[in-house]
């Protein structure tokens, strides 16, 4: 005897399995879109690089630690644009845990949600930045102009690494 299914209730079947296959395809491109940054772990954090210029002076200083090779390298750049000048800072011992502290900061800051980019329309002679950081395959880019984002760590992050390379200036000039 043959079966009977009732066109009705296979029109039902079939709908509710495409939207459910919608459903599963709009969640698993959400989560390749946005590359799961939500996830940060501190132990992937591969670059951090800060630059902060002023446009009135010309001077710039930048601030770079990076995990490559096995090796953690922190550099930083004083830059006076007006005069033509850049001096280097470079320490390439670092232990790999001060890589793991500053993308515990970054972390905490939760950067991943920063925006892009971050104004105030009120000064027209202060400072911009820029800032990359990049924690395995995620890369994620912000900047201003006289405004940051709240709870900033970019300070003190760019003190470890000023307190890093400073000495290898001063061991310079001996």
């Amino acid at each position: 005897m043959p079966l009977y299914i009732d066109s009705n209730y296979m029109k039902k079947l079939v709908l509710i399995a495409v939207t459910a296959t919608i459903a599963i395809l709009l969640l698993c491109s959400y989560f390749y879109i946005s590359g799961d940054k939500n996830k940060l772990n501190a132990n992937d954090l591969l670059r951090y690089y800060y630059k902060v210029h002023n446009g009135y002076s010309g001077f710039s200083r930048e601030y770079e630690i990076e995990y490559k090779d096995s090796v953690v390298t922190a550099t930083m750049r004083d830059c006076n644009f007006i005069i033509d000048s850049c001096e280097v800072y470079t320490v390439s011992d670092v232990p790999r845990e001060t890589m793991v502290e500053i993308g515990e900061m970054l972390i905490k800051a939760k950067v991943q949600n920063w925006e892009s980019s971050y104004t105030n329309r009120d000064v027209f002679d202060g400072d911009s930045w820029s800032m990359d950081v990049k924690f395995g395959k995620d890369l994620i880019w912000s900047s201003g102009y006289m405004a940051w984002p709240d709870n900033d760590p970019t300070h003190e992050i760019n003190k470890i690494i000023y307190n890093l390379c400073k000495p290898q200036n001063e061991e310079s000039k001996q």
